[in-house]
C-alpha cells in the first residue's frame, strides 16, 4: 500500500521553519563574513554607541573633558552632554544584543519573525500557498541579506510595521479579542515611528485612512456600532501616540527642547523638504524625481535578485555616476497581477490610480527646470502627490468591499506612499540598497505570491510545479544576484577587524590600551573600528582617542588614563599607521 502524501497544510509550517532557520544562518554568515560583526556606516557606530549607553541606563551621557578626542560620527556633544542623534527605537533593541556581546542576534532573531509573519499573513489574508511562497521570497530577498547583517534598525522598522500588518488584520476580525490586538498594533506602530519617524508616517497613512472610512460606513447603524470598531482603534492610536511621545522626551533630556531636530545637530541642512538648506546643495523636485528614478531600478533589482544584466564591477561609484541600476530589474514583474487578483472586481480603479500616477510622475521629469528647481512648485506637487494617495480610497466607500480587496489596497498603499514620501528628502539609496524603502518588503512580497499562490492552490501538480520553479529562480537570485551584490561592502569604509588584531598584539598581558591617533585632518574611517571597540564610558579594553594637535590635547587625554598601556598612531585622512608618522603597519585607505 502506497503510504499517503503528507497534506499541505501539514508540510507548509514545516517548510516555513526552514525559512526562518536559512534567514537566522545566512544573517549569521552574512554578518561574519561580509561585515565582520563590526558597523560599516557612521548610522551604524551611533546606534551601537547609543546602545551601550543604554546598556549602562544613561542615554544621555556628560560629555568627556577634553571631548572632542571621543568623538564619533552622529554623536552629538552640546551644553557639555553626549547623546546620538537617532529615536531610541532601534538602540534600546539593539541594547538587547550589546548586552549579551552578540550585537547581530537581534537583527537575525528579528528577520526571522518577519518571515514567520509574512507567512501567517498570506495564509490568513489570501492562502496558504501565498504565505508559504510570501515566506521565502522574504527570506531570499537580496535587500533582506543585506540588511540583515548589518547593525542598522531598518530589519527592526520592518518586523514591527510587518506585526503591526498583522495585529490590524486580527483586530478586524472583531470578538473579544479585537482590544488586544489593537493594543499590539499601537505598540507596533509606535516602534516603527520612534524607530524611522518618516516610514512610521507612510506605513500608518493608508491604515488611518481605512479607518476613517470603516467608523464613517458605519454612522448610519449608530453609535454602538461605531464604538465597536472605535475602541481598538483608539487603543491601537494612544499606544502609538504614547510610544511616539518618546521622540521628544529623548529630545528635552538631550537639549532641554523637547522640539528639537538632534539631526540638524549633525548636519544642518539635514531635513525633509525642499529648498535652501534641505539637504547639502538644497533639495529640489528635480533632486527628488531623480532620485527615485534611479531608487526604483536599484529597488527592482534588489527586492529579489530577478534581473537581466550581470552585476557592474563598481557598484560603490555607480551612485554618482548612474542615472539606473545597470541590472535591469524584474522583481516586480509580479506584482501587477497579484494586485488584479486581489482587488477582482476593483482592480481597474486602482489600475486606472496607478497609471495616472505614472504618467504625471513621467510628465513631471520633462516640466521645465526652472518649475523643478522651484520650492514652491515642488510644495504644490507633493499635495498633489498627497491628493492623488488619498483619492482611490473614495472607491471604498462604494459598495460592500470584501477584506482580501482591502488587504490588497492596504498593502500596495505602502510601498506607494514610502516612494512619494522619500521624495522629499534629500538623500536616497546608495551601496546598502535601498532602505528607505525597506518597510514594504513584506508587502511587495505578499502581493508578489498572489498569482504564484493561486496557481499552487489548483491542485497537487500545480503546487509542484509552482515550488520548483520558484526554489530554482531563488537560488539562482542568491547565488548569481546576492553574493555578488552583497560581497563588495566586505571592509566598506575600510573597516576592518584587523586593526583591532593589531592593537591587540601590542598590549602587554591584560592591561587596558589607549590608542592615541595623533593627525590634524583625520576621518572617522582611519580608525572605525577602533572607535567600535571604545564604549560610550570610555572603560573598554581600547579606548581610542584623536590627539589632532591642538593646544593640551595630549595632556588632556592621559590625564583621564594614567594607568593605560599608550598605543600611538599616525593618521591622515582614512588612512592610519601603527608609530609617529606613515611608515609603519597601516590600515584604511591604500595610499593613492
Amino acid at each position: 500500500m502506497n503510504p499517503k502524501p503528507t497534506p499541505p497544510h501539514l508540510l507548509y509550517p514545516a517548510v516555513v521553519l526552514l525559512l526562518v532557520a536559512f534567514s537566522i544562518g545566512l544573517t549569521a554568515l552574512v554578518s561574519r563574513s561580509v561585515y565582520e560583526r563590526l558597523p560599516h556606516l557612521e548610522d551604524e557606530m551611533a546606534y551601537l554607541w547609543q546602545a551601550r549607553a543604554l546598556n549602562g541606563g544613561q542615554p544621555v551621557l556628560a560629555s568627556p573633558d577634553p571631548a572632542r578626542p571621543f568623538w564619533q560620527p552622529f554623536v552629538v556633544d552640546r551644553g557639555g552632554q553626549r547623546f546620538g542623534k537617532y529615536p531610541l527605537g532601534w538602540p534600546l533593541l539593539l541594547s538587547v544584543g550589546t548586552a549579551l556581546g552578540q550585537a547581530w542576534w537581534v537583527n537575525a532573531w528579528l528577520a526571522a519573525l518577519t518571515v514567520a509573519l509574512a507567512y501567517r499573513l498570506g495564509r490568513e489574508i489570501f492562502n496558504p500557498e501565498t504565505g508559504v511562497i510570501a515566506a521565502a521570497l522574504t527570506a531570499f530577498s537580496p535587500m533582506a541579506l543585506l540588511l540583515n547583517g548589518t547593525l542598522m534598525g531598518h530589519t527592526a522598522a520592518l518586523f514591527s510595521t510587518t506585526l503591526f500588518f498583522y495585529a490590524y488584520w486580527r483586530l478586524e476580525r472583531g470578538g473579544r479579542q479585537a482590544l488586544r490586538w489593537g493594543a499590539l498594533a499601537g505598540v507596533a506602530l509606535g516602534l516603527t515611528v520612534i524607530n524611522r519617524p518618516l516610514a512610521g508616517v507612510a506605513v500608518a497613512a493608508p491604515f488611518v485612512l481605512w479607518s476613517a472610512i470603516k467608523l464613517l460606513r458605519l454612522l448610519p447603524f449608530g453609535w454602538a456600532a461605531v464604538m465597536r470598531t472605535l475602541a481598538p482603534l483608539l487603543a491601537l492610536g494612544g499606544l502609538t501616540v504614547a510610544f511616539a511621545l518618546a521622540i521628544p522626551a529623548y529630545n528635552a533630556a538631550a537639549t532641554g527642547d523637547p522640539r528639537a531636530n538632534l539631526y540638524l545637530l549633525v548636519w544642518p541642512y539635514d531635513r525633509v523638504g525642499f529648498g535652501e538648506g534641505y539637504g547639502r546643495n538644497g533639495h529640489t523636485l528635480e533632486k527628488g524625481l531623480r532620485q527615485t528614478r534611479w531608487d526604483l531600478s536599484l529597488a527592482a533589482a534588489d527586492l529579489f535578485g530577478w534581473q537581466v544584466g550581470g552585476m557592474p564591477p563598481e557598484t560603490d561609484r555607480l551612485r554618482l555616476s548612474a542615472v539606473y541600476w545597470p541590472a535591469v530589474g524584474l522583481s516586480a514583474v509580479l506584482l501587477p497581477l497579484g494586485v488584479a487578483l486581489g482587488l477582482r472586481r476593483r482592480a481597474w480603479v486602482w489600475a486606472a490610480w496607478f497609471a495616472f500616477g505614472v504618467v504625471i510622475y513621467a510628465a513631471s521629469t520633462n516640466l521645465p527646470v526652472n518649475w523643478l528647481r522651484d520650492r514652491d512648485v515642488a510644495v504644490v506637487w507633493m499635495a498633489g502627490a498627497g491628493l492623488w494617495f488619498v483619492l482611490p480610497f473614495a472607491a471604498l466607500f462604494v459598495g460592500t468591499p470584501d477584506r482580501r480587496a482591502v488587504w490588497t489596497a492596504l498593502l500596495l498603499a505602502v510601498p506607494v506612499g514610502l516612494i512619494v514620501l522619500y521624495i522629499a528628502y534629500w538623500i536616497g539609496s546608495q551601496l546598502y540598497s535601498t532602505r528607505y524603502y525597506y518597510e514594504a518588503l513584506t508587502a511587495c512580497a505578499l502581493l508578489t505570491a498572489v498569482p504564484l499562490g493561486a496557481l499552487a492552490a489548483r491542485g497537487r501538480a500545480w503546487r509542484w510545479t509552482v515550488g520548483g520553479a520558484l526554489t530554482a529562480a531563488l537560488l539562482v537570485s542568491l547565488y548569481g544576484y546576492s553574493m555578488p551584490r552583497i560581497q563588495p561592502l566586505y571592509r566598506f569604509n575600510w573597516v576592518s577587524p584587523a586593526l583591532i588584531e593589531a592593537v591587540e598584539a601590542r598590549r602587554e598581558g591584560a592591561r587596558p590600551v589607549l590608542v592615541l591617533i595623533r593627525g590634524s585632518d583625520v576621518r572617522w574611517r582611519a580608525f572605525g573600528a577602533l572607535m567600535a571597540s571604545t564604549s560610550p564610558f570610555l572603560d573598554s579594553p581600547i579606548v581610542a582617542a584623536w590627539d589632532n594637535g591642538g593646544a593640551g590635547v595630549r595632556e588632556g587625554i592621559l590625564a583621564l588614563f594614567p594607568d593605560r598601556q599608550v598605543v600611538t598612531m599616525t593618521a591622515d585622512h582614512n588612512r592610519a599607521c601603527f608609530g609617529d608618522d606613515l611608515s609603519g603597519e597601516c590600515f584604511g585607505e591604500p595610499p593613492a
